[in-house]
C-alpha cells in the first residue's frame, strides 16, 4: 500500500433491502480490505425484515465504523444510493457504493484509490471496474462483465451504462457534482446517472479491466448480468418493449434540467441528440444523431440504436 494513502478516508454507501441472506459475507469482504481507513454507511430502504448480522460483530470503537439508517419509506435502489451519497457528508476523500450481496476482492478499494490519485488529483474522477459473475453460493465463477475498449465519455454515457455501481469509487470533487442533482424526481439507476453527470461535467471516468467484485447471481438480484450475444438480444427486446425509450426520457430530462453542470461541448452533444429525437424528418433525425457523436461500445449496437432513433424507440 502506498504510504501517501494512509491519511485518506473512504465512505462506503451500502444499499440494503431485505438482504439478510447475504449481508454478512459482503461486510466481511469489506472488513478484509487491504485499505482499512473506511466507514460503512448502510441505508436500509425500508426493508420488511430487520437488518441482522449473524456472524459479524459491530464495534464502533474501532475502524471501520458501521452506521445503519433505515428509511421511513421505500425510495428504490437508485434514490437510496444517491441520497446516501449526500447524507454521509463531505468529510471523506473517496466514496464507494456497495450492494448487499457481493463479495469484494481484497484490493478493490486500494486499486481504486491508486487510479484516482494518479496524474491530476484535483479533478472530478470516477473509478469503476469489471465484475466476475458467481453462482448464488459465490463458490464458482460463471462469467464476467465485458471489457470496454472505447474511452468512457459523455457521448457513450448517453446511450449506454458501462459503470457497475458495485465497483464505483469516486473522489470528493465528483461527489460534489452528483449531490447537486439528487433531488431530481426520478432516476433509472444511480450508477448510470453518475456516469452521465460526472462525464458530462467534464470529469474523468477510469475503467479498470481487472475484476474487483464477485457479483452473486441469484433470484433476488435487481439487475442481472448481460454479456455478449445475449446482451444484444436483450437490447433488441428492450427496444420492442419500449424500455429504451422510457430510460432515455428519464435520463435526458434530468440532463436537460441540470445542463448548467455540463461543459459547452457536452451541452452541444445533448442538444443534438434531443433534436434527433424530436425531429419528424428521418433525414434530419439521422443528421442530428450522427452530429451528436453518441455511440455504444459495440459497433453493432450503435447501428441498432441509429435505427431506433429513426423509429422513435430511443
Amino acid at each position: 500500500m502506498n504510504a501517501k494513502l494512509d491519511n485518506k478516508k473512504v465512505a462506503i454507501i451500502l444499499g440494503f433491502y431485505n438482504g439478510n441472506n447475504f449481508i454478512d459475507a459482503q461486510i466481511k469482504s469489506i472488513l478484509n480490505q487491504n485499505f482499512k481507513n473506511i466507514d460503512i454507511f448502510i441505508f436500509d430502504d425500508n426493508s420488511k425484515k430487520k437488518l441482522e448480522f449473524k456472524k459479524v460483530k459491530i464495534n464502533n470503537n474501532k475502524k471501520p465504523k458501521i452506521k445503519i439508517t433505515k428509511r421511513k419509506e421505500n425510495l428504490g435502489y437508485a434514490k437510496n444510493f444517491l441520497l446516501g451519497l449526500e447524507e454521509v457528508g463531505k468529510g471523506y476523500d473517496f466514496y464507494a457504493f456497495s450492494d448487499q450481496d457481493d463479495i469484494w476482492e481484497k484490493d478493490k478499494i486500494a486499486r481504486g484509490i491508486e487510479a484516482l490519485i494518479s496524474n491530476d488529483s484535483n479533478f472530478p474522477k470516477l473509478y469503476c471496474s469489471r465484475t466476475a459473475y458467481y453462482n448464488s453460493e459465490c463458490t464458482k465463477e460463471i462469467g464476467a462483465s465485458n471489457i470496454h475498449l472505447k474511452k468512457p465519455r459523455f457521448a457513450n454515457a448517453l446511450l449506454q451504462n458501462i459503470v457497475g455501481g458495485n465497483t464505483i469509487l469516486m473522489n470528493n470533487l465528483a461527489r460534489q457534482i452528483v449531490i447537486k442533482t439528487v433531488k431530481a424526481e426520478n432516476f433509472i439507476s444511480h450508477d448510470w446517472w453518475c456516469y452521465q453527470i460526472i462525464s458530462g461535467a467534464g470529469g474523468e471516468i477510469i475503467f479498470d479491466k481487472n475484476k474487483t467484485v464477485r457479483y452473486r447471481q441469484h433470484k433476488y438480484n435487481l439487475i442481472g448480468k448481460n454479456n455478449g450475444f445475449e446482451d444484444i438480444k436483450s437490447r433488441i427486446l428492450e427496444f420492442f418493449l419500449g424500455k429504451v425509450k422510457v430510460w432515455s426520457d428519464v435520463n435526458l430530462k434530468n440532463l436537460y434540467n441540470f445542463r448548467y453542470l455540463l461543459t459547452n461541448e457536452n451541452n452541444e452533444i445533448l442538444e443534438n441528440l434531443l433534436r434527433a429525437r424530436g425531429s419528424k424528418n428521418i433525414f434530419k433525425k439521422l443528421n442530428y444523431y450522427l452530429k451528436s457523436g453518441v455511440f455504444r461500445q459495440s459497433n453493432k449496437e450503435s447501428i441498432i440504436f441509429a435505427i431506433g432513433i429513426i423509429f422513435n424507440m430511443v
